[in-house]
C-alpha cells in the first residue's frame, strides 16, 4: 500500500501513518479529547494538536471551515490501509490506483468513536478505468475527526474469452450451412423396401454446425484440384465418378491445402467427407418419410435417371437446398461400415474397425429403394465405379 501526499496548503499536514487509530485513542479520555478538538481556535493550538496526532499515529482532523486542496495517491487493495491526519471540511483529491474495471469505495470513519472498531461510511463508489485508476475529490462533514480508506468493493469481472477465429465464408450458392440438431437415424421395421442394416433406429445429436456442398463434386471441380478426370461419362457439370474412397479423401486434403495457401480457409477448418450421420441428417432435412419429398411407395416422384448420370443440380433440391441426395451417384462417407449403435449418441463416426467404407444415396444404376434416406451400402476403399462419386463437407477440425 503506497500513499503519497502532495501538499498545496501553507501548513503541512502529516498523515501517512498506517497504525490503527483506535489503539492510540485508548490512552485518552474521550471527554478530554473531544474538548481539545472543540477548543482549537488558534493556529498555534492547531499545529500542536497535529504534531501530537502524528507522534501518536492518530489521524485527527481539524475543522476550521477553510478548504485546502491536497492531492493524495493511494492504492486500492485488500485489506485497505488508512489515510490519517486529514482535516474536516477540507477537500482532498484522491488518485486511486488498482486493477482495470475494479469497483472501489472511498470510506471514512470518525476517530473519536472509541471501542476498537471504526464505523465506516461511504463517500463514493468508483469503477477504475481501463488503466486501473480513478480521481475523486472528497470531504467529510464539518467538525469531524476522521480517517479515510479505499476498499476493494468488487473484483473486476474476468476478462472475456478471446473471440473465436474468423470462420470461412463459402459461397452460399454452392454450400449449404447446416446447424446442429437431433434426428432419428435408420428406418422403422414397417418401412417399405427397407434393409435389416437400417436397424436399430438411433437418436443422433449433431453437436456442431458445418457446411455441405449443395451438389456432388463435379468433374470440373475435381480436375481443377487433382488433375486427370477418371469419369466414364463426360461433362464439367456432371458428377465425378469412378473415384475410390482414397481418391475422395485425397481430393479433400488437396482442396484444404489449396484454399489455406490462398488465404481463403482459416486455420482450424478443413474439407472432408461427411460422416454417415451427417449425411443422413442433411438428406432427411427434418423429414421422417422414406424420401425428403415423401414416402412415394410407387416411386412415381423419383426422377428417372434415363440410364445415365446427369448434371448436378438438375433435379429438385431437398428442403435444405441440397441436390441429388436420392440417386445420380453414390456418395462416399468417412465412416467404416458397421451396425447402427442404437439408443442415443452424439456425433457418431461409424464402426471402430472394419475393411469397408459407407456409401449413401443410391445411384443411376440402382433401384428406387436403394435411394431412400435410410438406405445404406458399402465398399472397400479402393473400389471404383461409374455409379460412385462423393460430396464434401467444410467443418472445424475440432468443433
Amino acid at each position: 500500500m503506497n500513499t503519497t501526499q502532495h501538499n498545496n496548503s501553507s501548513s503541512a499536514i502529516r498523515g501517512n501513518s498506517t497504525k490503527p487509530m483506535s489503539a492510540g485513542l485508548r490512552a485518552f479520555s474521550p471527554i478530554v479529547l473531544a474538548a481539545a478538538i472543540a477548543s482549537l481556535g488558534s493556529s498555534t493550538a492547531q499545529a500542536g494538536l497535529l504534531g501530537l496526532s502524528a507522534n501518536l499515529g492518530l489521524g485527527i482532523g481539524i475543522g476550521g471551515g477553510v478548504t485546502v486542496a491536497q492531492t493524495i495517491m493511494i492504492d486500492a487493495q485488500s485489506p485497505p490501509v488508512l489515510l490519517t491526519g486529514l482535516g474536516s471540511s477540507l477537500v482532498y483529491r484522491l488518485i486511486i490506483n488498482g486493477q482495470a474495471s475494479e469497483v472501489v469505495q472511498v470510506q471514512y470513519a470518525n476517530v473519536v468513536v472509541i471501542g476498537g472498531n471504526y464505523q465506516w461510511a461511504t463517500l463514493a463508489s468508483l469503477v477504475l478505468n481501463g488503466s486501473g485508476s480513478a480521481t475523486e475529490d472528497v470531504s467529510v462533514p464539518l467538525g469531524q475527526a476522521w480517517v479515510v480508506r479505499v476498499e476493494v468493493h468488487q473484483n473486476p469481472p474476468p476478462p472475456p474469452p478471446p473471440p473465436p477465429p474468423p470462420g470461412p465464408s463459402p459461397d452460399s450458392a454452392r454450400w449449404a450451412q447446416i446447424s446442429a440438431g437431433t434426428f432419428t437415424m435408420g428406418s422403422p421395421e414397417t418401412e417399405y423396401d427397407r434393409s435389416d442394416d437400417e436397424s436399430p433406429q438411433t437418436q443422433v445429436t449433431i453437436s456442431h454446425g458445418f457446411w455441405i456442398g449443395r451438389f456432388e463434386v463435379t468433374q470440373g471441380e475435381f480436375t481443377a484440384v487433382v488433375g486427370p478426370n477418371p469419369s466414364a461419362f463426360s461433362g464439367d457439370d456432371e458428377p465425378v465418378e469412378q473415384v475410390s474412397w482414397n481418391d475422395a479423401t485425397n481430393y479433400c486434403a488437396l482442396l484444404t491445402a489449396q484454399e489455406r495457401s490462398a488465404g481463403r480457409l482459416p486455420d482450424g477448418y478443413a474439407y472432408r467427407l461427411p460422416t454417415e450421420a451427417e449425411w443422413e441428417f442433411v438428406t432427411r432435412a427434418g423429414t421422417t418419410t422414406r424420401f425428403s419429398f415423401g414416402d412415394d411407395h410407387s416411386y412415381t416422384d423419383l426422377a428417372n435417371s434415363d440410364g445415365t448420370a446427369h448434371d448436378v443440380g438438375g433435379k429438385q433440391a431437398n428442403p435444405w437446398g441440397v441436390y441429388d441426395t436420392s440417386g445420380n451417384v453414390y456418395e462416399w462417407c468417412g465412416d467404416l461400415y458397421g451396425p447402427h449403435p442404437g439408443g442415443s449418441v452424439t456425433d457418431p463416426t461409424g464402426a471402430a474397425s472394419g475393411s469397408s467404407r459407407v456409401m449413401r444415396g443410391g445411384s443411376w444404376r440402382k433401384a428406387g429403394g436403394d435411394t431412400r434416406s435410410a438406405a445404406r451400402n458399402f465398399n472397400t476403399p479402393e473400389v471404383v465405379s461409374d455409379g460412385i462419386g462423393f460430396r464434401v463437407v467444410l467443418a472445424q477440425t475440432q468443433p
